[in-house]
This record gives C-alpha cells, structure tokens and sequence, in this order.
C-alpha cells in the first residue's frame, strides 16, 4: 500500500466538476455523508479547482471507522470567566502561540493525570487567593461567567468519567478544580515536569 503524505500530488475524478482533476492531499475535517458526525483531521485528495473532497486514501480507513463508531463527546460548561484567563495564560505559558485550540489537550492531559487525591484541596486554596486578591486591590465583586466547550473522543471522554467517578464532583466543579491544579503546575511554576509533557504535547499538537 502506497503511503500518502501532506502535499503528494495525483489525479482523480471529480463529481463536481465533471472531469479528472489535478488533486493535493490535504488534512480535513470530512463530514459523513449521511450527516451524522464527521472524521477530524484525515488525509484527503482536494481538488485543485473547486477544494472539494475527491479521494480518500486507504490510511485514512481507519481513523474513518473509528469516528463512525465512537462519535466525539461534548463537553460544556459556564465557569466564571477567571477560570478561563487562568487557562489560556497557562496555555501561552507554555507555548507563545496557542489558541483556545489548546484547550482540549490541556484538559485530555489533566483527565489522565493522577491529581484526584488533591484536587479539592488545590482549588480551595485558589478561591481563597482569588478572594485575597480581590480584597486587597480593592476590586468589585465580579461575577462574568463564560462557556467552555470542548469536543473529545471516546478516549478522553473514558478518562474524564474516571476521574468524575474518582473525585464525585460534578463536571463544573472537576473543571474548575483541573484549572486550579493548572495554575498550580505551570503558572507557579511547582511542576516543571508537567511543563516538560504539556510543552512537548503543545507542540504536537500545532
């Protein structure tokens, strides 16, 4: 089996311009043609003239099959809008350029961690510096919430009830507490190994 990469070049059939076409193997996001769901970030021939989807290759089966059958979970929540600076500074913390992208590898890593024994302890310790800090800036009492929306695969979703079931805190509230964990590990610097994986993952994951 001949092995695809980013950029080969071919010829193929295209329905929507009637004709054989110069196509680039692309990766895209590829709706299913019945409508229900779609295979994220494959390997597909474009056409050149009208970037439409002409060509999957046979390395990209499986990855197809897999989303057929374990179709992405949403994650969604309102946290109030602290909680997210805190997450996007860790973010660009440890990689300059990372969109809110990021975020969805942020939180698989933290769903996989072994944090769960201490997760309530690091948040109280996080809105108590939130109140302390408010206090002594003479700041009003904020309460802006934003929504947080991630989609995952099965994997993720799999290690994110674990840790629901581990920690019995509602989804929010597990949320919240991985964020201050987050603030922990990479804004206060206390865990350069954790910087070392979610550097090496950010950077994968551009």
């Amino acid at each position: 089996m001949k092995l695809f990469l980013q950029g080969d070049r071919g010829k193929a059939l295209c329905e929507h311009c009637q004709q054989v076409v110069g196509i680039t193997y692309l990766r895209r996001d590829v709706p299913f043609s019945d409508g229900n769901g779609l295979a994220r970030d494959i390997l597909v021939g474009v056409c050149d003239q009208c970037a439409t989807t002409v060509a999957i290759p046979p390395q990209s089966t499986p990855a197809i099959k897999d989303a057929r059958q374990h179709p992405l979970t949403s994650i969604e929540a309102r946290l109030p809008a602290v909680y997210l600076d805190v997450l996007d500074a860790a973010m660009h913390s440890v990689i300059q350029d990372a969109g809110v992208q990021m975020r969805k590898l942020f939180f698989s890593y933290y769903f996989s961690a072994r944090v769960a024994p201490c997760l309530e302890r690091v948040h109280s310790t996080f809105t108590a510096y939130l109140a302390e800090q408010a206090e002594a800036r003479q700041l009003p009492a904020v309460h802006s919430m934003k929504r947080l929306s991630l989609k995952v695969n099965h994997y993720v979703a799999e290690d994110l009830a674990r840790l629901l079931q581990a920690t019995r805190m509602t989804q929010t509230e597990l949320l919240k507490s991985l964020i201050a964990q987050m603030r922990l590990d990479v804004l206060e610097g206390g865990n350069p190994a954790v910087i070392a994986d979610l550097r090496q993952l950010a950077r994968l994951g551009l």
